[in-house]
């Protein structure tokens, strides 16, 4: 990861690149309240795709949308990937540290430099029309950079939705679904149907989907989707099943078996903790058996296991410290905060929280709440550097109205500081509600050491 010292630090150094993407609409930082689906479009992705030589189609691999567990799936499949001799190229968003640094080979963010060299071939095509958004351009640098460094495999994230989003301009190998949950309703639409119906437009007529363990209203749209599509539907809960097993902070455990063969579950270990990382876990190992069979890629079971092992995705149910236990969690939507009250009640049984949050504007701050208020002992509003923040008076005053015992800081880092001055004997820091948020406090702790 990229240290990071304040809001807006970027890894990567000012260069034609970064000055031409400076000058690009970035609808990621947008309030995302004041957008509709008729924002968004993917002609000018094809035609710039189709300007390039279209790289994309030089690409196989998994292409992956959903609301929850994305970002632990691509972690998990470009690890087992990696662990069998492949080299991975993988795309994930929005990431952290800036937009290009979810461009990544092999689990490593790939230079400026090298993107560099691969934005130079890419120009005069862009000189062609002067509307791209920041998205589509770095979209079609990575496909284009993993073409040019001749990837074995892509592993590619969804940004939002999926029938829209830049990154279905690709036909992968494989489609994959995770859970789908309420978020971005103003652009995908308010009804759970609706959003499942956008996140299906990445399936592909005759392309393998996987799907994770959905909702019966999402499943019954998946079905139905992979079904017009004539799409072979693999799925966790029907074709593959799991169970999991031990767990503590160093880890989990779980079983995996094909309902073909249910007889002979197959043992993996991962570090990803909570019992929603087990159906992410898998999720991607149906998902890489199905990449196996559809590509002639050979992914044997030792990778798999030792990828799974090895695999970490920061900023999802992270323990910072220990004494006092400071938890980093991304969740940011009322399914996520489920997820993360189921884990805190395993690993962190009747601890109170005090709560340190920051979220964007447009995000249903009531339904992340409400499975966490009963364990908030107080509640710290800050927010992160990030353009869609929401304000630390608003959220703070929100909280307040909420019934919790509140307090505004606005700077992070002070924020941190000011948790763990609060906690107390048998409860626990707890960082959340934003990817931003929860990536600037890693990297400030790391960097400045906070202590009570």
């Amino acid at each position: 990861m990229f240290a990071q010292g304040k809001a807006g630090f970027s890894p990567y150094n000012q260069g034609v690149l970064t000055a031409f993407l400076e000058r690009l609409p970035d609808m990621a930082a947008r309030n995302q309240a004041g957008m509709r689906s008729s924002d968004f479009t993917l002609e000018r992705m094809h035609a710039l795709l189709a300007a390039l030589g279209n790289p994309e189609l030089r690409l196989r691999g998994i292409h992956i949308a959903g609301t929850h567990g994305k970002g632990s799936v691509v972690a998990l499949c470009a690890a087992a990937l990696q662990a069998a001799g492949y080299r991975v190229g993988w795309f994930t968003s929005p990431h952290a540290a800036g937009a290009l640094a979810g461009i990544q080979l092999n689990g490593t963010a790939v230079t400026l430099p090298e993107l560099e060299a691969s934005f130079a071939g890419m120009q005069s095509a862009l000189a062609n029309r002067a509307d791209w958004t920041h998205f589509e351009v770095v979209t079609a640098l990575a496909y284009t950079h993993f073409a040019r460094q001749e990837v074995d495999v892509a592993v590619i994230e969804a940004g939002l939705g999926g029938r829209l989003d830049a990154t279905n301009a690709w036909t992968p190998s494989v489609s994959v679904i995770t859970p789908v949950d309420y978020d971005h309703t103003s652009i995908l639409g308010g009804q759970l149907a609706q959003i499942a119906a956008e996140k299906a437009g990445i399936i592909k007529p005759g392309v393998p989907v996987v799907l994770a363990g959905q909702a019966a209203e999402a499943r019954r749209v998946l079905h139905q989707a992979a079904a017009e599509q004539a799409a072979p539907l693999v799925e966790v809960g029907e074709q593959w099943g799991y169970r999991t097993g031990e767990h503590s902070l160093a880890g989990q455990q779980l079983w995996v078996w094909s309902q073909e063969q249910p007889e002979e579950p197959i043992p993996l270990q991962i570090g990803l903790l909570g019992r929603h990382q087990a159906g992410n876990a898998a999720t991607a190992y149906a998902a890489l058996h199905t990449l196996q069979a559809a590509s002639g890629l050979s992914i044997p079971r030792a990778a798999v296991q030792a990828g799974f092992a090895a695999a970490r995705w920061p900023g999802r149910f992270e323990l910072l410290q220990d004494a006092p236990a400071v938890v980093l969690d991304a969740a940011h939507s009322p399914g996520a905060a489920q997820a993360l009250r189921q884990a805190l009640d395993d690993y962190f049984p009747g601890q109170e929280l005090v709560l340190v949050l920051g979220v964007s504007a447009d995000k249903d701050l009531a339904g992340l709440l409400a499975p966490l208020q009963e364990r908030i002992a107080a509640a710290i509003a800050t927010q992160s550097g990030h353009a869609r923040a929401m304000p630390t008076g608003t959220l703070a005053a929100r909280l307040q109205q909420a019934g919790l015992t509140t307090w505004a800081e606005p700077d992070p880092q002070q924020a941190l500081r000011a948790a763990l001055s609060a906690v107390r004997p048998g409860q626990l820091v707890l960082v959340c509600g934003s990817v931003f948020l929860v990536d600037q406090i890693r990297q400030l702790h790391r960097a400045a050491k906070c202590t009570a």
